[in-house]
Order: C-alpha cells, then sequence, then structure tokens
C-alpha cells in the first residue's frame, strides 16, 4: 500500500463535519452523531495530534542534509597593566563578529535518517488512518447499542402488559370458580418478576445514552430506529480468500506494522554507518577590530582584520569504546522485533477477516431464521391461549409461550444489530470502513421510530 493511497484515504474519512452546537444534541440522525464525534471525540483528537507531531520527523530529518548557517558577534573591554610602573596601563575594547556556513558532503547516517522520517510519517498516517475507522465503528456501535436497549425495553414492557392482562383475566376466572387460587399466584409472580424486568431494561437503556455523549461532547436525548426494510444480505463478493488478499493488502493496522519494519530497517543503517567517515564543507567569514594602539603600532594592517575561508573537513571515527558497535546490535534486535510484530499483526488480520466472514454470513442466516421464530412462536402462543381456555394447558404454559415470543421478538432485533456491527468490522478490517458506510446506514433509520431516553422511575 502506498503513500499516496493512505494521503487519499485519509482525505476522504477526514470529511468536513458538521459545526457542534447545541440544536444537533437534540439531533436524531445517525449522521449528525458522526459529524459531532470527529470534531469533538478526545481519543480521534489525540490521535490527530500524535500523527501532527510524528510527521514532523520528516522537516527535522531532512535538515540534517541541508546546510546551516551559524554567526557570532563578540565584544570584550580590556584593561592591561604592565609590571614596569613607568610603562603605565592601557585600556581599549576588541569586537568582531564570524559567519559560518557548513554543508554537509557525505554523512550516510542523515541520509538514511531521512529516508527513516518517511517511513515513520507513513506508519503515523496509517495509524492515524485506523484510529478514524475505529471512531466509525464506535459511533455505529454506540448507536446500535441504544436501539438494541430500547428493544429489549420493548420486549420488557410488552411482556408485561400481556403478563397483567393475563393476571387480570385469570383473577376474573378465579373469582367466578373457574381457575385455581394457584393460577392467581403464578400469574402474580409472573407480573412481579417482569416488572423487574422493565426497571432494570429502562436502567440499561438510559445509560446507552452517555456514550453518545463521551463521544460527541453533546447530551442526546433522542436517536431514531431502524427501519424494517434495512437489506440483510451476504457479503459480496462470496469468496473468503478475496476478503483476505484485500485485507493483507490495506489493513491500515498492518501498514503501519509493515512500515515499522522498513523505519527499523533504516535504523540499522543509520547505526552501522556510524563507522564511516563524514565529509563538511565549510565557509566562513570574519571580522574584527580592536582599540588596542600598541598592536596598531606593531602591524602594518592596522587594527581592523578580515578573514575568508573555505574549507573541506573529513572527520574519521577510530574508536568510540564500543558504543556504535552497540547501537548497531540494539537496532539488530529491533528490527527482528518489529518482523516479529508485522508477523503477528498479518496473522491477526488473516483470522480475523476469515472470523468475520464466516460470523457475516452466520448473520445473515441467523436474521432469517429468527424472523421464522417470531413467525413460529405467535403461532404456539395462539395455540396455547387456546389450549388454556378449554382447559388442556394451563396458566405456566401460557406465560412461557409469551416470553418466548418477546425474546424471539429481540433475538430477532439484536440479529440484525449484529450483522450491521459485523459488516463494519469486516469492512475495518479489510481497510475500505469509511463515513459513507456511516451514511449509508442512516437512510436507514426513520423518524417514524423514534427513540427517547428513558428516565427510570422507581416503582
Amino acid at each position: 500500500m502506498n503513500k499516496s493511497y493512505l494521503k487519499r484515504t485519509l482525505s476522504a474519512l477526514a470529511l468536513p463535519a458538521c459545526l457542534a452546537c447545541a440544536s444537533l444534541a437534540q439531533a436524531s440522525d445517525l449522521k449528525d452523531v458522526y459529524d459531532l464525534a470527529v470534531q469533538n471525540d478526545p481519543q480521534l483528537g489525540a490521535a490527530k495530534a500524535a500523527y501532527m507531531a510524528r510527521r514532523e520527523v520528516v522537516t527535522q530529518a531532512r535538515s540534517g542534509l541541508l546546510p546551516t548557517i551559524t554567526a557570532t558577534a563578540s565584544t570584550a573591554e580590556n584593561k592591561r597593566t604592565l609590571l614596569d610602573p613607568n610603562a603605565g596601563s592601557a585600556n581599549y575594547n576588541d569586537n568582531g563578529w564570524q559567519a559560518v556556513l557548513r554543508q554537509p558532503v557525505f554523512r550516510l547516517g542523515n541520509w538514511f535518517q531521512f529516508e527513516q522520517s518517511k517511513n515513520i510519517e507513513a506508519q503515523a498516517l496509517a495509524q492515524f488512518t485506523a484510529e478514524q475507522q475505529e471512531l466509525i465503528f464506535r459511533v455505529a456501535d454506540s448507536y446500535l447499542n441504544i436501539l438494541q436497549a430500547q428493544d429489549l425495553l420493548s420486549a420488557a414492557n410488552a411482556e408485561r402488559s400481556a403478563v397483567q392482562r393475563q393476571l387480570e383475566q385469570v383473577q376474573q376466572r378465579f373469582d367466578v370458580g373457574l381457575v385455581a387460587i394457584t393460577d392467581v399466584l403464578e400469574s402474580t409472580a409472573a407480573f412481579d418478576s417482569s416488572t423487574v424486568n422493565v426497571i432494570e431494561a429502562e436502567g440499561a437503556q438510559a445509560v446507552t445514552f452517555e456514550t453518545l455523549l463521551r463521544l460527541t461532547g453533546q447530551p442526546f436525548t433522542e436517536v431514531a430506529g431502524l427501519s424494517a426494510d434495512f437489506p440483510v444480505e451476504f457479503p459480496e463478493p462470496r469468496d473468503e480468500e478475496a476478503w483476505v488478499k484485500a485485507a493483507l493488502q490495506q489493513n491500515y493496522s498492518l501498514i503501519a506494522a509493515q512500515e515499522a519494519v522498513r523505519a527499523a530497517e533504516k535504523d540499522l543503517q543509520i547505526a552501522r554507518s556510524g563507522h564511516l567517515p563524514t565529509i563538511d564543507a565549510q565557509i566562513s567569514y570574519a571580522r574584527s577590530n580592536t582599540d588596542d594602539q600598541n598592536y596598531a603600532a606593531s602591524t602594518v594592517a592596522g587594527t581592523e582584520l578580515k578573514q575568508r575561508s573555505a574549507a573541506l573537513q573529513l572527520t574519521m571515527p577510530l574508536y568510540a569504546g564500543g558504543a556504535t558497535s552497540s547501537r548497531a546490535r540494539q537496532s539488530g534486535y529491533l528490527l527482528e522485533q518489529a518482523q516479529r510484530n508485522f508477523d503477528l499483526t498479518q496473522r491477526q488480520v488473516v483470522e480475523n477477516t476469515r472470523t468475520l466472514y464466516s460470523a457475516l454470513n452466520t448473520d445473515v442466516a441467523r436474521v432469517k431464521a429468527r424472523l421464522r421464530g417470531i413467525e413460529s412462536s405467535q403461532s404456539a402462543l395462539d395455540a396455547t391461549q387456546t389450549g388454556y381456555e378449554v382447559g388442556t394447558r394451563n396458566i405456566v404454559d401460557v406465560l412461557l409461550a409469551q416470553q418466548r415470543l418477546f425474546q424471539a421478538q429481540f433475538q430477532y432485533a439484536s440479529a440484525r444489530y449484529q450483522y450491521i456491527k459485523d459488516t463494519l468490522r469486516l469492512k475495518q478490517v479489510v481497510g475500505t470502513l469509511s463515513p459513507d458506510d456511516i451514511y449509508n446506514l442512516s437512510n436507514y433509520l426513520t423518524e417514524d421510530k423514534k427513540i427517547g431516553k428513558i428516565v427510570p422511575t422507581t416503582r
């Protein structure tokens, strides 16, 4: 994966976000949540600062190949007293300045350091892009967790309502002597249990909204639900090896690990270059002046001196106490470490890609099975209620059938959310996850299914 691809992807991910304002805190659109998160998420902000800091290494390394110019100036007040008391003393001023231009001619270590800086920048860019993709998933995951918590609450409310109606019917039948007191007690216990489930679900639903506050810095009190026509499809292409191949080429964690290996290789070359000589070219110009009259009287030039020089300086390292060889060995071990980390990351990417591809195919089958499960659970409940009315089934059978229906409904909703999460994770592993995935998902969120944050109440 080349650096230009990384920069294009970075530009695509860093789409202009909406201005963060309090009015958006009431918005129910997933893309609004994402846009606010891009602006305000502390984790992404820290990653961006880290990237901007690390990219400065290129400028710093380049300076090792460019000339440097220094200028110095000095002035000194002098007092001279001779040992001969008849000679007297003299006070005078010396002043001058010097400018030096130094150009590296042969410093192989500086060149390797400059080449290494490009790998360090590419590694930082890949890591930052991976953080941007992680933000996309974190936003979607937090949003879907709210929807899942709401579905759990809806199932708990529906179960409690059904049990309450069942309790009222059983109480009426008990009052006229059609059922035993045990049916009333069973229904009452089921109603109390369902009430506890509702209270717990309300608390869990309210907590899920807090993750949006952490991501965006803004409080949300309402979001939109997922529409029933959201498509659940098998991943394309239907070829696991194609997904693995794409992941090995485009996964940003793997790209970062690869750039780390290249940077470590350059570091080894830098360390070895410590045994090589260096050559610098230098041009200097100096000018000095003195008020010492004795000096002026003793020379033809007078009190002012100008000097120009041009030189080549060769420095040959002979012995550094073993430090240079030690740094070379150290760099060799660090290169081995980077290569091992790359191998580990590569294997993890392959494993995660295969796992997610398989999970996604399972998710599709699961969603379809859960939908059929709702239909069969509803039919079973209808039959159980009929059997209870004619005396062939008891109240416990009815309550269990109701519970299975509500559980099937919740499992169906959860299966859809898991499908979405696995889809996003697979794209993230392959390196193709982008804000467009958020915007496309947002198109299937409907205002007709608004979900408000629950304020838990004590019953």
